[in-house]
């Protein structure tokens, strides 16, 4: 299952050009002229999903803004109320804790739509986000942030629709056999016709094939989540339990040779969820000057900060 060949079809310029061109068509249903749009993805370099985004942006003629150099938490909040950002392109986890901040911090951002790319979207995120902005959340399907889209959400359903005239998804058990219509298993991609690009990208969903109820015949993907083995998913799911908190900015969860290892970054002043055992518990609260998201540093080990932290 090559990815590399998948990716080397995505990065001709023809295949850029209409991406560029599906993706403004999509955000030109809530993207008005002259609104800013923030875009908050780790790669920004040429072809990559946040570049891509910021050229459909344009021909919107909206006014993109991208989160640069400064990954601070706190940059973050302070960028999406001096440019006044009316839409926010993210991935969900950052998108969920900028809606945090703006509360924590009583700074009202007005952002009508969150279009959530680069990772998949789950229905408690979804949820977190309406609440925190009120907003309307959209999902955009790529491989991690690279410029593969192969698909953008449905305006009936929290699924996304493929682009089905040019990327093939396929739904597969363990052993790479597809399954029924309808049923959970890992999604593989290939560019269209070419079937040698065949690339499983590590998430699970559902298909449905048919009309939709708005209107479109394309496939339609469903209830997206993270596909890893059976250790992995009991470590996303405490993540999930602990980030819905909105007392919880940031966490992170690994395993080391001693067991369980947890960081979180707090949101003072609130009440925290109740923590499992485990080898190593970092709790602190968020150090404006200091403190990004683990995302964009993900090889960062879990600290001890005698000064800030509480570590047992």
């Amino acid at each position: 299952m090559d990815y590399a060949l998948l990716r080397e079809f995505a990065m001709r310029p023809r295949a850029q050009e209409e991406t560029v061109s599906y993706l403004a068509e999509k955000l030109s249903h809530f993207v008005r002229r002259m609104d800013s749009v923030l875009i908050c993805l780790p790669n920004q370099e040429p072809g990559s999903l946040s570049h891509l985004m910021e050229q459909a942006v344009l021909l919107c003629e909206g006014v993109p803004v991208t989160w640069g150099q400064d990954h601070r938490w706190v940059s973050l909040l302070r960028l999406a109320f001096s440019s006044r950002v009316s839409a926010i392109v993210s991935t969900p986890l950052i998108a969920l804790g900028l809606s945090k901040l703006q509360n924590y911090y009583s700074i009202p951002l007005f952002i009508r739509d969150v279009v959530t790319a680069g990772y998949p979207c789950e229905e408690w995120m979804i949820e977190g986000l309406c609440r925190g902005f009120d907003c309307h959340p959209r999902g955009c399907l790529s491989v991690g942030t690279t410029g593969i889209v192969a698909g953008f959400s449905c305006e009936k359903h929290h699924g996304v629709h493929i682009r089905d005239d040019l990327y093939q998804v396929e739904i597969v058990d363990e052993k790479g056999v597809p399954v029924p219509e309808g049923e959970a298993g890992e999604m593989v991609i290939s560019w269209k016709g070419r079937p040698e690009t065949r690339y499983a990208m590590g998430e699970n969903a559902r298909l449905f094939t048919g009309r939709c109820q708005c209107g479109s015949y394309a496939p339609l993907l469903m209830d997206i989540v993270p596909g890893r083995t059976e250790a992995d998913a009991d470590l996303r799911k405490l993540g999930n339990a602990l980030q819905s908190w909105n007392s919880v900015l940031d966490c992170r969860i690994g395993r080391s040779p001693h067991g369980l290892e947890l960081e979180l970054i707090t949101l003072p002043g609130g009440r925290l969820p109740e923590l499992p055992t485990v080898a190593k518990q970092v709790i602190r609260p968020l150090n404006p000057e200091t403190d990004a998201p683990f995302f964009y540093d993900p090889t960062q080990k879990i600290r001890k900060n005698p000064e800030t932290a509480i570590d047992f």
